[in-house]
């Protein structure tokens, strides 16, 4: 049998060397469309990030309306007025309705806040809403119902307001206030449509949460 003459078989081997790699221009070509798409997706991740934090709250929003039809059901009543502000839902933890855990505790507060802003942060997770007496509205930032002056009679009108981002200081999503309304559902209001219904001025970049709302809705509400 004859064999291929050793020049052909190195002429061979390079040619299949050459093939095996990358040129300069394809090399080139690569990192420019990497460029392109950090280009294009760099400035969309904090969007990107706010809105799977407002996905986050929501579903935190819909534990607690869950969390308050179960102590209804164990109490025979909704919480008492003197449980207002951040103590309407705090209760779920205190009235042993919720386990004292960090999962419940994660479930009382906005995902899309620092939890170190929170004046309960120096506790154990876990023992955040143990005692209704140490906390006020730093402790959430979450606004509880006003049952004071807003007493509630039940879980089942979709315009009562139960609770919201109270945006106290700051959103606490950069463009959207979460909030959950008595028929369990959690709905968003977008600051470009209230500047579009005139609620709120062009300039302004925060919604009030409270007494002080442009949002009569949400006037209901307290940051104690």
């Amino acid at each position: 049998m004859l064999l291929p003459h050793r020049s052909s078989r190195l002429g061979l081997r390079r040619r299949n060397s050459r093939k095996a790699g990358f040129t300069l221009i394809e090399i080139m070509a690569v990192v420019l469309i990497i460029g392109i798409l950090m280009a294009f997706l760099l400035p969309k991740i904090p969007e990107m990030i706010d809105q799977a934090e407002v996905t986050a709250c929501r579903a935190n929003q819909t534990e607690i309306y869950k969390g308050l039809m179960l102590y209804k059901t164990k109490f025979g009543r909704l919480p008492a007025r003197e449980n207002s502000g951040v103590r309407f839902f705090a209760i779920l933890v205190d009235s042993g309705t919720w386990e004292d855990t960090e999962t419940s505790s994660k479930k009382l507060t906005c995902p899309g806040v620092d939890q170190s802003y929170l004046t309960v942060s120096d506790l154990p997770i876990a023992e955040w809403y143990s005692d209704l007496e140490l906390l006020d509205g730093g402790s959430s930032t979450y606004a509880g119902r006003d049952t004071v002056n807003f007493p509630l009679r039940g879980l089942k009108s979709g315009k009562d307001v139960l609770l919201a981002d109270d945006n106290d200081g700051d959103m606490n999503h950069r463009t959207t206030t979460n909030v959950l309304y008595g028929d369990g559902v959690s709905r968003g209001m977008e600051l470009a449509d209230l500047r579009d219904q005139g609620i709120i001025d062009e300039e302004d970049d925060l919604l009030i949460v409270g007494p002080d709302s442009p949002v009569e809705a949400l006037q209901v509400l307290s940051l104690d």
